[in-house]
Parts: structure tokens; sequence; C-alpha cells
């Protein structure tokens, strides 16, 4: 949580939401701090196969929810553990706010902020 926290305190644009209806025209809010969204659950208790089905379930939930560009955090990363060592993570965010291309720029922020924070 913390290492997305920063990636979300760097990056303004992780801050930022979009109203429509203001004068007939959008608006672009940028808040000064925000946190990031994160969701956490164990399925360890779980066996494989049904881990598997749950983590497919979880994925077309998160797809179906969507943005609410007005009041949502516009990205949101899950980590679904499934083993001692070993974790899922479903990392969602709108296209508003950045793409593929950047995805690996982006989580290589947040883990090199997760080791040192560790550190």
């Amino acid at each position: 949580a913390a290492s997305l926290d920063v990636l979300v305190q760097r990056h303004t644009v992780l801050r930022t939401n979009f109203y429509s209806g203001w004068k007939d025209e959008p608006l672009q809010v940028v808040y000064r701090n925000k946190r990031s969204e994160l969701y956490v659950e164990d399925l360890r208790d779980m066996e494989q196969e049904r881990q598997n089905e749950y983590i497919l379930e979880y994925t077309r939930k998160d797809k179906q929810r969507g943005f609410d560009l007005a009041q949502d955090a516009l990205m949101r990363v899950a980590v679904l553990r499934t083993g001692e060592d070993a974790y899922r993570f479903v990392w969602s965010f709108h296209h508003i706010v950045m793409d593929g291309w950047c995805l690996s720029l982006v989580t290589g922020e947040v883990f090199a902020s997760y080791f040192a924070i560790l550190a």
C-alpha cells in the first residue's frame, strides 16, 4: 500500500478525476492528496482449481465494474495470495490516465519503492 501511495503522490494523473456538467465543459481536478486503491485477499485455503476459478471471476467483475471518472481512483490494484510465496495481481486502470506501454514503467517504479521501503 505504501509503495502504491508513493506512486500516486509522484504522478498527478493518478490523483485526478474528471467531472462533466460544470458549465457544460469537462473539468479535470487534481487532488493534492489521494490514496491508491488496493485490495488484498488470501486465497491459500482454496484448492488450485478453485483459486483459478475465483481469480477469473474476480477479474471478470473488475472489468465489469469499470471506472466512474468523477469519483473512482482511476487505477486500482488487487493482490490475491495464492501460496506461501505466490501472488496474483489484478492491475486495472482507465486508459485516460495511462496505457499499456507505460505499465512496465509504473510496475517497476512501484516495486522499486516497495523494496526501498522494506530495506
